[in-house]
């Protein structure tokens, strides 16, 4: 009956705690509010092409910072309660029931103690005052604060804040449309951001069929009133393309501008023209490439623009004679 008094050991503990201190320790931390120094880091996630005019840029921040110390203890207690109730039904139930076979099975006397105990552990933390030591850590971080200016042939300059990841994400062909004619090379891009004291610039080339293929893209066909009468500015073979150019020097931005070609050239018969939304005083230009091959010598095309825009207000027809003229 030896395993009688560990019973009613159990019931008359009803409790049981102890604590376990582990010795003093050191914690360290980087103070990002108080820098010492903050560089931008700009990187280009994607560059637009002739099917996808969609810049992206991820902005970061690399931040030196000092480095912190405090002392630290950790407390951990573990805490063991045990319930009476549960050593009570069980001594009840060897002494008068089946469970009489457990005094002669030390074993299975084990597996039937477990869980008549509960756990409760909990951690409490101490800290001195935090003191600076000699080092700082550099940490770098998407920025989601910082903005950046995106210039096209220093002629278009857009400013764009970065999302909470830091990233900018700009349709390119909506920037390219606002330059003050259509490309007549390649374009070159830079793309830049600052802190007070220093600067990260990335730069990147839109060679010359991309350039044009995004300008044509940047056209605004978005309703809009009112709206004035622009002019036809110039109707003209550039190399070997067709350019139509209009000026609006009207008193209000256009709206659908359009154009439609007639021709005795099948090619060019037909073919529509989008110029969209042209503020006053602004230019934009539509261009395609001629349908003649290379040995053409000379010839003549005559043509009628017929012109749309969706408030009345668009420019006088045009009727022209291009004149093309190849290499001897």
């Amino acid at each position: 009956m030896r395993y009688l008094q560990l019973l009613l050991l159990c019931v008359v503990a009803s409790g049981c705690t102890y604590t376990v201190n582990s010795p003093a320790g050191k914690v360290q931390f980087v103070d990002q509010k108080a820098p010492v120094r903050v560089a931008p880091v700009i990187s280009l996630a994607a560059t637009p092409t002739v099917t996808d005019p969609t810049l992206k840029i991820q902005v970061a921040r690399k931040v030196q910072a000092p480095v912190y110390e405090a002392e630290e203890t950790d407390e951990v207690a573990t805490e063991v309660n045990f319930d009476p109730t549960r050593p009570i039904a069980f001594l009840f139930d060897t002494l008068f029931g089946e469970g009489l076979r457990l005094l002669t099975q030390p074993e299975r006397l084990a597996g039937a103690l477990t869980g008549l105990e509960s756990t409760v552990l909990g951690t409490k933390r101490v800290r001195s005052e935090p003191r600076r030591t000699s080092e700082t850590q550099e940490i770098v971080e998407p920025w989601k604060a910082g903005a950046v200016t995106i210039d096209i042939d220093n002629a278009v300059s857009r400013w764009i804040v970065a999302d909470d990841a830091g990233v900018v994400s700009v349709n390119l062909a909506d920037e390219i449309a606002r330059l003050p004619t259509y490309p007549r090379d390649a374009l070159n891009v830079a793309v830049s951001t600052a802190t007070a004291t220093e600067r990260d610039e990335k730069a990147f080339r839109l060679d010359l069929d991309t350039a044009r293929a995004l300008y044509l893209k940047g056209v605004d066909m978005s309703p809009h009133t009112p709206g004035a009468p622009p002019q036809t500015g110039d109707v003209r073979v550039d190399g070997k393309l067709l350019v139509v150019e209009i000026t609006n020097r009207g008193a209000g931005a256009t709206a659908q501008l359009r154009g439609t070609l007639q021709s005795p050239l099948a090619e060019l018969n037909g073919r529509e023209m989008l110029f969209g939304r042209i503020p006053p005083g602004h230019q934009r230009a539509w261009f395609t490439e001629l349908p003649f091959p290379e040995e053409t010598r000379y010839a003549e095309i005559p043509i009628r623009i017929v012109f749309s825009e969706l408030n009345g207000f668009a420019p006088q027809d045009v009727e022209a004679t291009l004149t093309v003229a190849g290499s001897d």
